[in-house]
């Protein structure tokens, strides 16, 4: 039986796991900026790993101010790929982690009763 928690101890526990989410979504984020900086600088044909954390954005502002006109699929389309990468990749992860330790086995775990454990059933 569970003995029942003081309120300060769930009230840490509450905090300590927001803390956590926050802490993960910020990284999410993070990683969603650098992809997306990534994606948009290998298909303007620079090279991608001097995309830096803030080069989508940089490029975003160039682009609502009319320097660099011709970048807005490009934009959109580098900024998707980095939000699914970045969250989704996790989630399926996730949840193909969670599917199969769910998953009982089909094959191979059934058997025929023998005599004494049908009579120990009471069935003979």
């Amino acid at each position: 039986m569970k003995q029942p928690s003081s309120p300060l101890l769930q009230h840490t526990r509450t905090a300590a796991m927001t803390l956590a989410v926050l802490a993960c979504l910020m990284a999410g984020l993070a990683a969603s900026l650098w992809l997306a900086s990534f994606f948009l600088y290998a298909s303007l044909r620079i090279n991608p790993l001097h995309a830096g954390l803030w080069g989508w954005l940089d490029a975003a502002l160039a682009w609502r101010n009319g320097t660099m006109p011709s970048v807005g699929r490009k934009l959109a389309g580098a900024a998707l790929l980095g939000v699914l990468l970045s969250f989704g990749g996790p989630v399926f992860g996730l949840h193909a982690l969670w599917a199969s330790s769910n998953r009982r086995r089909l094959y191979g775990s059934a058997r025929f009763a023998n005599e004494a454990e049908i009579r120990r059933a009471g069935l003979l």
